[in-house]
């Protein structure tokens, strides 16, 4: 297999947008991108079954490597500690902070979600669909990379991280 100039290398995780947490299993060129261009092919952690393929020339959209195991045990100590956050859940808002890497901003947001899903439902609500698809996305991207820095199952990690969250 040949060489290919990258950032990140085969078997590295990083994190990549909405998606989360993504193991890289391959770089090269793809039948449907031509041989000169290289392509790494990610599967994320959520979700195995599903391959995402990223031109090498966008690189910089991989926000980053995943967090270290001592970096994750301090997430962790973060979100016990942080509040809901108190703006208004919109899509925008919330995708710049779903892409910041801020962990903690991310769990302030996911508490916020929570809660107004927690206090809609005792008059018989839910959030609505916008809001709903901006807590999936935000646990899928919170949860993916604190089980694989922390090696734990990812539905482990959304059981144990959940409980966090809930308090």
């Amino acid at each position: 297999m040949a060489e290919y100039e990258s950032k990140y290398k085969i078997g590295d995780f990083v994190l990549y947008g909405l998606n989360g947490t993504c193991k890289i299993v391959d770089i090269g060129p793809l039948d449907f991108g031509g041989p000169d261009k290289i392509y790494y092919s990610m599967k994320p952690v959520s979700d195995a079954r599903s391959t995402i393929y990223l031109p090498l020339t966008k690189e910089e959209e991989i926000l980053r490597g995943v967090m270290s195991k001592d970096e994750a045990k301090q997430v962790v100590e973060g979100i016990k500690k942080s509040k809901p956050a108190t703006y208004s859940p919109v899509r925008e808002n919330c995708d710049v902070i779903l892409k910041s890497g801020d962990n903690v901003a991310v769990s302030s947001m996911i508490k916020l979600l929570r809660n107004m899903r927690k206090e809609n439902r005792k008059i018989h609500k839910g959030l609505n669909i916008q809001e709903e698809k901006i807590l999936k996305d935000a646990e899928r991207v919170l949860f993916s990379e604190i089980s694989i820095a922390l090696d734990m199952p990812y539905t482990e990690a959304v059981i144990s991280i959940g409980e966090i969250l809930d308090v």
